[in-house]
């Protein structure tokens, strides 16, 4: 009998193992396989670790569809903590609501859109560190955060993962906020 996958992360974890050369993601002209994934996953959830992270805080992704929105919310989860796929139409006041809102500790974001939300980022007193996709991160300090660039993040050393099981909460979602606020 094969074994279910019960924790989110384990689902690329499982491909990468019985299809590792398979395409996992797509974009553009670009390919990930399984195995990619999977490494990239891993890689992800030990920067995670390496900047503290605890078992449960919030990682915020305000990404368009791209190969590390995908990456950050399984590492997220596999670290343990729980992500917050932001919607990448909302505006700047929107954002900083969820951000506040659910004590988002990490963000992961590209230079054009933290240009965007630079002023929200200071009323966000939970909000710790700042993983850039690209770009120069001495250009782009927020005072108060730590800004990290994607790469750098991916070259931490191997950490023991925190103990994830399956009731532990996995993403918080939010509505778009149409007609208000996101809830």
């Amino acid at each position: 009998m094969r074994e279910e996958a019960t924790l989110l992360h384990q689902l690329v974890l499982r491909a990468a193992n019985s299809a590792p050369e398979r395409a996992a993601l797509r974009y553009v002209d670009s390919t990930l396989s399984y195995a990619q994934l999977a490494e990239q996953v891993r890689r992800f959830s030990d920067g995670l670790i390496a900047l503290r992270l605890q078992r449960g805080e919030r990682v915020a992704i305000y990404l368009e569809k791209r190969f590390e929105t995908v990456i950050a919310a399984f590492g997220a989860a596999a670290s343990g903590a729980a992500f917050v796929p932001v919607n990448p139409l909302l505006k700047a006041e929107q954002v900083g609501h969820i951000l506040r809102d659910c004590n988002v500790r990490v963000l992961v974001t590209s230079p054009e859109r933290l240009a965007l939300l630079r002023a929200e980022l200071a009323r966000c007193g939970d909000l710790r560190h700042l993983v850039l996709t690209e770009g120069d991160v001495a250009a782009d300090g927020v005072p108060g955060i730590a800004v990290h660039r994607w790469e750098a993040l991916l070259e931490a050393p191997a950490a023991p993962w925190h103990r994830v099981i399956d009731i532990d909460m996995a993403a918080i979602l939010y509505t778009s906020g149409s007609t208000g606020k996101p809830k």
